[in-house]
């Protein structure tokens, strides 16, 4: 059952790794185009600044929880959800659909050599990957791109443009792409392609795994983590306030 919760005005589907996955599956058979995105707490920040944004969120046809924090704040407005569902967390267990499916993807995003060493890990995994393009493109590159999807006609398109440019790319041109599933990745080319190490497991249970993204980009994602949540805390907690909840 497709369940879903609002959290601050965002809708979001309260569904464990599992069930995700069945979900994208479905979705790559239905033979009409389907979107979609993640949300974490850097999301939730830019999704209250910027309403196009927040307006397409809530139009895809799937959102799901892709950070601890937005879990644990969901828990505290009496909207819970089931559990973090990073695309790290679920997509082994993705690719063995995939797999059996015999479904292709077109990998879009990140620079040329980390999308091509993405390309070259799912093809050792069994996937078939149709085509890579990096994701810096100018308006005429991207008529290209979009010409050469629809002749590879993939099932699946992912793309890593970085929150929020990935969602309003997919969102502008879902109708003229012809693929099944056109899906925002963010930064998974990198940890595909084996550019960045995940993790260590206890970090990831304890929801920190943040602070390890933190210490190995500090310059590119201090703003986003040391005062993006800072931001996001507030938010949540405006929100407890306005329900009339209890702050501890």
């Amino acid at each position: 059952m497709n369940k879903q919760i609002t959290f601050l005005g965002i809708k979001v589907n309260a569904l464990n790794k599992e069930e995700i996955v069945d979900m994208l599956l479905k979705f790559t058979r239905e033979g009409r185009p389907r979107t979609a995105f993640y949300l974490n707490a850097h999301c939730v920040n830019i999704a209250c600044a910027d309403q196009e944004y927040l307006r397409i969120l809530n139009a895809a046809d799937l959102v799901y929880t892709g950070g601890q924090g937005v879990v644990w704040a969901a828990r505290s407005l009496d909207t819970p959800l089931p559990e973090r569902v990073n695309i790290l967390d679920f997509f082994d267990m993705l690719i063995k659909g995939l797999r059996e499916r015999k479904h292709t993807l077109y990998l879009l995003g990140s620079e040329q050599e980390i999308v091509e060493n993405a390309a070259k890990a799912l093809t050792k995994k069994g996937l078939k990957v149709v085509g890579s393009r990096n994701g810096f493109f100018d308006k005429l590159e991207e008529k290209d791109i979009i010409r050469e999807v629809n002749v590879l006609k993939p099932d699946i398109l992912m793309v890593g443009l970085g929150v929020p440019k990935q969602e309003k790319w997919i969102y502008s041109h879902r109708n003229e792409l012809n693929v099944n599933l056109c899906w925002a990745v963010g930064a998974a080319f990198e940890w595909l392609s084996g550019q960045r190490k995940r993790a260590p497991e206890w970090m990831i249970k304890c929801g920190l795994e943040w602070l390890h993204r933190l210490y190995q980009q500090p310059l590119r994602l201090c703003n986003r983590y040391l005062f993006g949540n800072i931001i996001f805390i507030f938010h949540v907690l405006g929100r407890k306030i306005k329900k009339g909840g209890i702050l501890v």
